[in-house]
């Protein structure tokens, strides 16, 4: 037998009608056990997504910790360093979520939609992640060069002069290119999903950048001097003779 219902939690693309799903599953469970069925299942819009969500929910819980893992010990044979993987991966897990945060109040609280689009925060963390080391290799590499032989506040300020111009470059190319993709993709099938993806890479993007490269971690290697560069032998004897 088959029967053609509708939600009454609403649209079934909208959070309320997938989070509606596991209920009406158990139900169905429960009456197809009473009534001896061998097989049930729900089918439909509704059913088809909350498996995907759920499937990508899962991949994504797998996928994080192994992802910064990976990184992790990355950044701490290039860096020569146990303490700088760590705020490094921190930031860029701060960059995330504030992304995902902004990306909620504009189209959730602001637009009113009825949530975003599962794929969000697998392709933000996936974007971030890389793009958001690569930044953070080239700033820190270039800042344990200039500490060889000044004292860490004045490498840093040369670091982030000297680099700062290919990153801030390099963002604003990227969070156009997503910013772009945003707009062209409102007027399609599918656009208010194609137009947050957009928008929350470019808005991640932007904060990478300007905030958390330019601001947050050069900030974080100043004030934990030559902590930044234990167990290493920099990190031993200092940036410099004058170095506190």
């Amino acid at each position: 037998m088959q029967y053609a219902v509708g939600l009454r939690a609403g649209d079934p693309q909208a959070t309320a009608g997938l989070a509606a799903i596991p209920a009406i599953r158990s139900t169905l469970a429960s009456v197809a056990k009473r009534l001896g069925a061998t097989r049930s299942g729900v089918a439909g819009i509704a059913p088809a997504l909350r498996d995907v969500a759920s499937t990508s929910n899962a991949d994504l819980l797998r996928i994080i910790p192994l992802a910064i893992l990976a990184i992790g010990l990355l950044l701490a044979l290039v860096l020569r360093s146990a303490i700088a993987p760590l705020y490094l991966i921190l930031s860029v897990a701060l960059s995330y979520l504030a992304a995902l945060g902004v990306a909620v109040i504009v189209f959730i609280d602001l637009g009113h939609q009825a949530g975003l689009t599962f794929i969000l925060p697998f392709l933000m963390f996936i974007f971030l992640l890389a793009l958001g080391e690569d930044y953070n290799i080239l700033v820190m590499t270039r800042i344990r060069e200039e500490a060889h032989g000044r004292e860490l506040q004045e490498a840093v300020v040369r670091a982030v002069s000297r680099s700062g111009p290919t990153i801030t470059s390099a963002g604003v190319i990227l969070a156009g290119t997503f910013a772009v993709l945003a707009f062209a993709g409102r007027s399609g099938p599918g656009g208010d999903q194609i137009e947050a993806i957009g928008f929350g890479l470019a808005i991640g993007v932007l904060l990478d950048t300007f905030v958390v490269r330019t601001v947050l971690v050069p900030a974080a290697a100043l004030l934990l001097g030559r902590w930044n560069w234990w167990p290493s032998r920099l990190g031993r004897t200092g940036a410099a003779s004058g170095e506190r």
